[in-house]
Protein backbone atom coordinates (compact mmCIF):
# COMPACT_ATOMS: atom_id res chain seq x y z
CA UNK A 1 0.00 0.00 0.00
CA UNK A 2 1.57 3.48 -0.93
CA UNK A 3 2.03 5.83 2.01
CA UNK A 4 0.65 9.19 1.97
CA UNK A 5 3.84 10.72 3.02
CA UNK A 6 2.43 14.53 2.62
CA UNK A 7 -0.66 13.50 4.71
CA UNK A 8 0.59 12.75 7.65
CA UNK A 9 4.58 13.36 7.54
CA UNK A 10 5.09 16.81 5.54
CA UNK A 11 4.53 19.96 8.36
CA UNK A 12 3.74 23.42 6.32
CA UNK A 13 4.87 26.69 8.30
CA UNK A 14 3.56 29.43 7.26
CA UNK A 15 3.06 32.95 8.18
CA UNK A 16 -0.57 34.36 7.27
CA UNK A 17 -3.67 34.55 9.02
CA UNK A 18 -7.34 35.00 7.46
CA UNK A 19 -8.89 38.37 7.28
CA UNK A 20 -12.16 37.71 5.22
CA UNK A 21 -14.61 35.41 8.03
CA UNK A 22 -18.07 35.13 8.43
CA UNK A 23 -18.66 35.84 12.22
CA UNK A 24 -22.71 34.88 14.15
CA UNK A 25 -25.52 33.37 12.49
CA UNK A 26 -28.75 34.71 12.88
CA UNK A 27 -31.97 32.97 12.60
CA UNK A 28 -33.00 34.78 9.16
CA UNK A 29 -29.86 35.49 7.29
CA UNK A 30 -27.05 32.41 8.67
CA UNK A 31 -23.68 34.15 8.64
CA UNK A 32 -23.46 37.83 9.83
CA UNK A 33 -21.04 37.92 7.60
CA UNK A 34 -23.43 37.52 4.64
CA UNK A 35 -26.41 38.00 3.32
CA UNK A 36 -28.32 35.24 2.33
CA UNK A 37 -28.96 33.46 -0.32
CA UNK A 38 -25.49 34.61 -2.64
CA UNK A 39 -25.75 34.05 -6.09
CA UNK A 40 -22.39 32.94 -6.73
CA UNK A 41 -22.35 32.43 -10.89
CA UNK A 42 -23.85 29.21 -11.65
CA UNK A 43 -24.09 28.48 -7.77
CA UNK A 44 -26.56 29.99 -5.19
CA UNK A 45 -25.55 29.03 -1.68
CA UNK A 46 -28.11 29.10 0.45
CA UNK A 47 -26.92 29.50 4.02
CA UNK A 48 -25.17 28.11 7.00
CA UNK A 49 -26.65 26.48 9.52
CA UNK A 50 -25.45 25.52 12.88
CA UNK A 51 -26.30 23.04 15.68
CA UNK A 52 -24.30 24.01 18.37
CA UNK A 53 -22.45 20.52 18.41
CA UNK A 54 -25.71 18.76 18.96
CA UNK A 55 -25.89 15.71 16.68
CA UNK A 56 -29.32 15.26 16.50
CA UNK A 57 -29.86 19.03 15.68
CA UNK A 58 -27.05 18.56 13.21
CA UNK A 59 -29.59 15.36 11.20
CA UNK A 60 -32.81 18.07 11.75
CA UNK A 61 -30.84 20.89 10.32
CA UNK A 62 -29.95 18.30 7.21
CA UNK A 63 -33.63 17.25 6.91
CA UNK A 64 -35.13 20.26 7.05
CA UNK A 65 -32.73 21.94 4.16
CA UNK A 66 -33.69 18.67 2.02
CA UNK A 67 -37.16 19.45 2.47
CA UNK A 68 -37.44 23.38 2.16
CA UNK A 69 -35.43 23.29 -0.93
CA UNK A 70 -36.31 21.23 -3.83
CA UNK A 71 -33.70 22.66 -5.89
CA UNK A 72 -30.81 21.81 -3.11
CA UNK A 73 -27.61 20.02 -5.27
CA UNK A 74 -24.83 20.18 -2.46
CA UNK A 75 -24.73 19.71 1.38
CA UNK A 76 -21.49 20.82 2.31
CA UNK A 77 -20.52 19.59 6.59
CA UNK A 78 -17.69 21.65 7.53
CA UNK A 79 -17.50 19.83 11.17
CA UNK A 80 -16.34 16.19 11.49
CA UNK A 81 -19.97 15.10 12.26
CA UNK A 82 -21.63 17.46 9.77
CA UNK A 83 -20.92 14.88 6.90
CA UNK A 84 -22.31 11.95 8.60
CA UNK A 85 -25.80 13.83 9.96
CA UNK A 86 -26.54 15.13 6.07
CA UNK A 87 -25.33 11.32 4.68
CA UNK A 88 -28.03 10.14 7.47
CA UNK A 89 -30.88 12.95 6.24
CA UNK A 90 -29.94 12.03 2.38
CA UNK A 91 -30.78 8.91 2.94
CA UNK A 92 -33.64 9.20 4.34
CA UNK A 93 -35.15 11.74 1.78
CA UNK A 94 -34.22 8.98 -0.99
CA UNK A 95 -31.64 11.62 -2.17
CA UNK A 96 -28.50 9.59 -2.94
CA UNK A 97 -26.84 10.34 -6.14
CA UNK A 98 -29.42 13.89 -6.73
CA UNK A 99 -27.82 15.97 -3.64
CA UNK A 100 -23.91 15.77 -3.77
CA UNK A 101 -22.45 15.19 0.03
CA UNK A 102 -19.08 17.27 0.32
CA UNK A 103 -17.47 17.02 3.70
CA UNK A 104 -14.56 17.66 6.17
CA UNK A 105 -11.93 15.47 7.89
CA UNK A 106 -12.48 11.88 8.16
CA UNK A 107 -14.99 10.43 10.38
CA UNK A 108 -15.55 6.42 9.53
CA UNK A 109 -18.86 7.42 7.88
CA UNK A 110 -17.50 9.91 5.58
CA UNK A 111 -15.10 7.73 4.37
CA UNK A 112 -17.07 4.58 3.92
CA UNK A 113 -20.15 7.07 2.12
CA UNK A 114 -16.81 7.86 -0.07
CA UNK A 115 -15.95 4.33 -1.23
CA UNK A 116 -19.83 3.38 -1.74
CA UNK A 117 -19.97 6.73 -3.69
CA UNK A 118 -22.49 7.95 -1.35
CA UNK A 119 -20.15 11.42 -0.62
CA UNK A 120 -18.65 12.85 -2.74
CA UNK A 121 -15.40 13.62 -1.05
CA UNK A 122 -13.79 15.04 2.12
CA UNK A 123 -11.24 17.80 3.27
CA UNK A 124 -8.80 15.81 5.89
CA UNK A 125 -6.97 17.37 8.21
CA UNK A 126 -3.55 15.46 10.30
CA UNK A 127 -5.08 15.14 14.30
CA UNK A 128 -2.39 12.68 14.69
CA UNK A 129 -0.32 15.62 13.88
CA UNK A 130 -1.45 17.95 16.40
CA UNK A 131 -1.05 15.92 18.83
CA UNK A 132 2.41 14.78 18.48
CA UNK A 133 3.59 18.55 18.17
CA UNK A 134 1.37 19.30 20.88
CA UNK A 135 3.61 17.50 23.09
CA UNK A 136 6.78 18.41 21.46
CA UNK A 137 6.64 21.92 22.23
CA UNK A 138 4.82 22.42 25.71
CA UNK A 139 7.73 19.63 26.66
CA UNK A 140 10.89 21.82 24.88
CA UNK A 141 8.87 24.91 26.47
CA UNK A 142 8.46 23.63 29.58
CA UNK A 143 12.07 23.09 29.71
CA UNK A 144 13.19 26.08 28.44
CA UNK A 145 14.83 24.54 25.46
CA UNK A 146 14.78 26.82 22.39
CA UNK A 147 11.96 26.60 19.00
CA UNK A 148 12.13 27.22 16.18
CA UNK A 149 8.33 29.24 16.10
CA UNK A 150 7.42 31.51 12.93
CA UNK A 151 7.20 35.34 13.74
CA UNK A 152 3.61 35.35 13.09
CA UNK A 153 2.95 32.46 15.60
CA UNK A 154 0.87 30.21 13.24
CA UNK A 155 1.97 26.56 12.45
CA UNK A 156 -0.12 25.85 9.45
CA UNK A 157 0.06 21.28 9.41
CA UNK A 158 -1.18 20.09 5.64
CA UNK A 159 -4.31 19.16 4.72
CA UNK A 160 -5.25 16.74 1.56
CA UNK A 161 -8.38 16.43 -0.42
CA UNK A 162 -9.74 12.66 -0.13
CA UNK A 163 -11.92 11.34 -3.19
CA UNK A 164 -12.73 7.89 -4.17
CA UNK A 165 -9.45 6.99 -5.71
CA UNK A 166 -7.52 7.73 -2.73
CA UNK A 167 -10.24 7.40 0.10
CA UNK A 168 -8.11 3.49 0.44
CA UNK A 169 -5.00 4.95 1.03
CA UNK A 170 -6.12 7.25 3.77
CA UNK A 171 -8.01 4.59 5.39
CA UNK A 172 -4.73 2.39 5.50
CA UNK A 173 -2.91 5.08 7.30
CA UNK A 174 -5.40 5.90 9.81
CA UNK A 175 -5.90 2.35 10.60
CA UNK A 176 -2.00 1.95 11.37
CA UNK A 177 -2.64 5.52 13.72
CA UNK A 178 -5.47 3.08 15.54
CA UNK A 179 -2.96 0.38 16.01
CA UNK A 180 -0.47 2.49 17.79
CA UNK A 181 1.66 2.81 14.31
CA UNK A 182 1.37 6.31 13.17
CA UNK A 183 4.25 7.86 11.56
CA UNK A 184 5.66 10.70 13.95
CA UNK A 185 6.40 13.46 12.00
CA UNK A 186 9.31 15.51 11.95
CA UNK A 187 11.11 17.34 14.97
CA UNK A 188 11.23 20.92 15.37
CA UNK A 189 15.21 20.77 16.79
CA UNK A 190 17.16 17.78 16.03
CA UNK A 191 18.00 17.95 19.68
CA UNK A 192 16.15 17.86 22.79
CA UNK A 193 16.97 17.49 26.49
CA UNK A 194 14.18 14.96 27.94
CA UNK A 195 15.51 14.09 31.14
CA UNK A 196 13.32 15.99 33.14
CA UNK A 197 9.79 14.37 32.98
CA UNK A 198 7.08 16.88 32.70
CA UNK A 199 3.29 17.16 33.38
CA UNK A 200 1.11 18.79 30.59
CA UNK A 201 -2.79 18.61 29.31
CA UNK A 202 -4.09 18.35 25.96
CA UNK A 203 -7.72 20.26 25.78
CA UNK A 204 -9.74 19.22 22.68
CA UNK A 205 -13.12 20.60 22.21
CA UNK A 206 -15.30 18.01 22.13
CA UNK A 207 -15.76 14.21 21.84
CA UNK A 208 -15.64 12.96 18.13
CA UNK A 209 -13.41 10.16 16.58
CA UNK A 210 -11.20 13.29 15.06
CA UNK A 211 -9.95 13.81 18.65
CA UNK A 212 -9.12 9.79 18.88
CA UNK A 213 -6.57 10.20 16.45
CA UNK A 214 -4.93 13.32 17.97
CA UNK A 215 -4.74 11.44 21.31
CA UNK A 216 -2.96 8.53 19.08
CA UNK A 217 -0.21 11.54 18.67
CA UNK A 218 -0.10 12.75 21.93
CA UNK A 219 0.47 8.92 23.19
CA UNK A 220 2.95 8.29 20.33
CA UNK A 221 4.99 11.28 21.93
CA UNK A 222 4.97 11.07 25.29
CA UNK A 223 7.60 8.72 25.92
CA UNK A 224 9.78 10.05 22.99
CA UNK A 225 9.71 13.96 25.43
CA UNK A 226 9.27 11.89 28.73
CA UNK A 227 6.20 13.73 28.79
CA UNK A 228 3.00 12.69 30.94
CA UNK A 229 0.20 14.10 28.98
CA UNK A 230 -3.63 14.01 30.42
CA UNK A 231 -5.92 14.41 27.26
CA UNK A 232 -9.52 15.60 28.13
CA UNK A 233 -12.67 15.74 25.64
CA UNK A 234 -15.39 17.56 26.82
CA UNK A 235 -18.10 15.38 26.71
CA UNK A 236 -20.98 17.69 26.08
CA UNK A 237 -18.14 20.42 23.92
CA UNK A 238 -18.90 23.03 26.62
CA UNK A 239 -17.01 25.94 27.63
CA UNK A 240 -17.74 25.73 31.17
CA UNK A 241 -16.60 22.18 30.60
CA UNK A 242 -13.55 23.43 28.83
CA UNK A 243 -13.02 26.18 32.22
CA UNK A 244 -13.91 23.21 34.80
CA UNK A 245 -10.59 21.01 33.17
CA UNK A 246 -8.31 23.71 32.74
CA UNK A 247 -8.97 25.31 36.58
CA UNK A 248 -8.34 21.49 37.98
CA UNK A 249 -4.78 21.50 35.95
CA UNK A 250 -3.75 24.68 37.33
CA UNK A 251 -2.23 23.69 40.68
CA UNK A 252 -1.77 19.93 40.23
CA UNK A 253 2.17 20.04 38.78
CA UNK A 254 0.84 20.52 35.41
CA UNK A 255 3.23 22.84 33.56
CA UNK A 256 2.06 23.30 29.81
CA UNK A 257 -1.53 23.56 28.17
CA UNK A 258 -2.76 22.69 24.39
CA UNK A 259 -6.42 23.43 24.02
CA UNK A 260 -8.43 24.05 21.12
CA UNK A 261 -10.93 26.82 22.33
CA UNK A 262 -15.11 26.45 21.93
CA UNK A 263 -15.27 30.09 21.88
CA UNK A 264 -12.12 31.91 21.66
CA UNK A 265 -13.78 35.53 22.01
CA UNK A 266 -15.59 34.86 25.46
CA UNK A 267 -12.85 32.63 26.69
CA UNK A 268 -10.04 35.24 26.42
CA UNK A 269 -9.50 35.91 30.26
CA UNK A 270 -9.73 32.17 30.73
CA UNK A 271 -6.79 31.44 28.14
CA UNK A 272 -4.54 34.15 29.58
CA UNK A 273 -5.73 33.27 33.22
CA UNK A 274 -3.76 29.63 32.00
CA UNK A 275 -1.10 31.53 30.28
CA UNK A 276 -0.25 32.62 34.21
CA UNK A 277 -0.67 29.94 36.13
CA UNK A 278 1.65 27.85 33.53
CA UNK A 279 4.04 30.25 32.82
CA UNK A 280 4.00 30.93 28.84
CA UNK A 281 3.28 27.78 28.24
CA UNK A 282 0.22 27.46 26.68
CA UNK A 283 -0.72 27.10 22.89
CA UNK A 284 -4.05 26.75 20.72
CA UNK A 285 -4.56 23.86 18.25
CA UNK A 286 -7.36 23.30 15.49
CA UNK A 287 -9.06 26.45 16.05
CA UNK A 288 -7.27 29.40 17.27
CA UNK A 289 -7.70 32.43 19.71
CA UNK A 290 -5.26 34.89 18.37
CA UNK A 291 -6.53 37.73 20.74
CA UNK A 292 -5.29 35.92 23.49
CA UNK A 293 -1.87 35.58 24.77
CA UNK A 294 -1.12 32.09 24.03
CA UNK A 295 2.52 31.12 22.54
CA UNK A 296 1.25 30.40 19.08
CA UNK A 297 -1.48 27.99 16.84
CA UNK A 298 -0.84 25.06 15.41
CA UNK A 299 -3.32 23.58 13.12
CA UNK A 300 -4.94 23.83 9.40
CA UNK A 301 -4.92 26.86 7.95
CA UNK A 302 -8.78 26.84 7.69
CA UNK A 303 -9.34 29.39 5.18
CA UNK A 304 -7.65 27.24 3.00
CA UNK A 305 -9.23 24.45 3.71
CA UNK A 306 -12.63 25.71 2.78
CA UNK A 307 -11.49 26.84 -0.57
CA UNK A 308 -10.02 23.39 -0.89
CA UNK A 309 -14.19 22.05 -0.45
CA UNK A 310 -15.08 24.96 -2.41
CA UNK A 311 -13.60 23.20 -5.05
CA UNK A 312 -14.36 19.79 -4.27
CA UNK A 313 -18.38 21.59 -4.75
CA UNK A 314 -17.23 22.72 -8.28
CA UNK A 315 -15.93 19.14 -9.41
CA UNK A 316 -19.24 17.74 -7.78
CA UNK A 317 -21.82 19.70 -9.19
CA UNK A 318 -20.12 21.15 -12.19
CA UNK A 319 -23.41 22.60 -13.86
CA UNK A 320 -23.85 24.65 -10.62
CA UNK A 321 -27.16 24.64 -8.57
CA UNK A 322 -28.15 25.40 -4.56
CA UNK A 323 -25.37 24.67 -1.61
CA UNK A 324 -25.99 24.66 2.32
CA UNK A 325 -23.10 24.88 4.30
CA UNK A 326 -23.55 23.10 7.84
CA UNK A 327 -21.03 23.50 10.96
CA UNK A 328 -21.44 23.29 14.57
CA UNK A 329 -20.93 26.88 16.01
CA UNK A 330 -20.06 30.07 14.15
CA UNK A 331 -18.19 30.88 17.47
CA UNK A 332 -15.57 29.07 16.88
CA UNK A 333 -12.58 30.27 14.39
CA UNK A 334 -12.47 27.66 12.13
CA UNK A 335 -15.97 27.77 11.13
CA UNK A 336 -15.35 31.11 10.40
CA UNK A 337 -12.93 30.69 7.84
CA UNK A 338 -13.65 27.49 6.68
CA UNK A 339 -17.31 28.60 5.72
CA UNK A 340 -15.16 32.12 4.69
CA UNK A 341 -13.15 29.67 2.24
CA UNK A 342 -16.51 27.68 0.54
CA UNK A 343 -18.38 31.14 0.23
CA UNK A 344 -15.23 32.86 -1.74
CA UNK A 345 -14.32 30.00 -3.83
CA UNK A 346 -17.37 29.67 -5.10
CA UNK A 347 -17.27 33.16 -5.65
CA UNK A 348 -14.89 32.74 -7.45
CA UNK A 349 -12.59 35.59 -5.49
CA UNK A 350 -9.16 35.74 -5.85
CA UNK A 351 -7.27 34.43 -2.51
CA UNK A 352 -5.46 37.09 -1.04
CA UNK A 353 -1.67 37.65 -2.07
CA UNK A 354 -0.68 37.50 1.62
CA UNK A 355 -2.44 34.12 1.80
CA UNK A 356 -2.30 32.27 -1.66
CA UNK A 357 1.74 32.48 -1.56
CA UNK A 358 1.31 29.69 1.37
CA UNK A 359 -0.66 27.40 -0.81
CA UNK A 360 0.83 24.14 -0.67
CA UNK A 361 4.26 23.42 -2.92
CA UNK A 362 3.66 20.56 -5.54
CA UNK A 363 5.23 17.64 -4.30
CA UNK A 364 8.39 15.67 -5.40
CA UNK A 365 8.20 12.64 -7.83
CA UNK A 366 9.64 10.25 -5.62
CA UNK A 367 8.21 8.95 -2.07
CA UNK A 368 9.84 10.44 0.74
CA UNK A 369 10.63 6.76 2.93
CA UNK A 370 8.52 6.88 6.34
CA UNK A 371 11.59 6.59 8.52
CA UNK A 372 12.97 10.43 7.25
CA UNK A 373 10.33 12.00 6.63
CA UNK A 374 10.60 16.03 5.08
CA UNK A 375 9.73 19.52 6.22
CA UNK A 376 8.56 21.78 4.29
CA UNK A 377 8.80 25.12 5.18
CA UNK A 378 8.29 27.37 1.73
CA UNK A 379 5.32 29.06 -0.01
CA UNK A 380 2.65 26.49 -1.42
CA UNK A 381 1.65 25.93 -4.60
CA UNK A 382 -2.07 26.17 -6.33
CA UNK A 383 -3.91 22.54 -5.98
CA UNK A 384 -4.20 22.87 -9.47
CA UNK A 385 -1.34 21.07 -9.55
CA UNK A 386 -1.76 19.06 -6.31
CA UNK A 387 -4.04 17.94 -3.98
CA UNK A 388 -3.71 20.75 -1.42
CA UNK A 389 -3.36 20.19 2.41
CA UNK A 390 -3.43 22.76 5.14
CA UNK A 391 -6.74 21.53 9.97
CA UNK A 392 -12.69 19.93 13.59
Amino acid sequence: MKRLPSLLLVLLVATAMVGCRAKTESPTTGSGGYDFPIEAGKYRILGIRTDNTDHARAKQNAESAIGNNPNLKAMVGLWAYNPPMILSAVEGAGKVGEIEIIGFDEDPVTLKGIQEGKVYGTVVQQPFVFGYKSVEFLSAMARGQDLDIPESNLIFVPFKSIRKDNVDELQAELNRIKAGNGTPPPNNQPNYDTSKKVKIAFLTNTVDPFWNYAEEGVRVAEPIFNAECEVYHPPNGTQEEQKRFIERKIGDGCVGLAMSPSSPASQTSLINKAVDAFEGNVICHDSDAPQSERKFYIGTHNYLAGREVGRLVKEAIPDGGDVMIFVGMMEQLNAQERSAGVIDELMDKPIPPEIAKYMPKEEPAEETPAEAPAVEEAPMKSDEATATEAGS
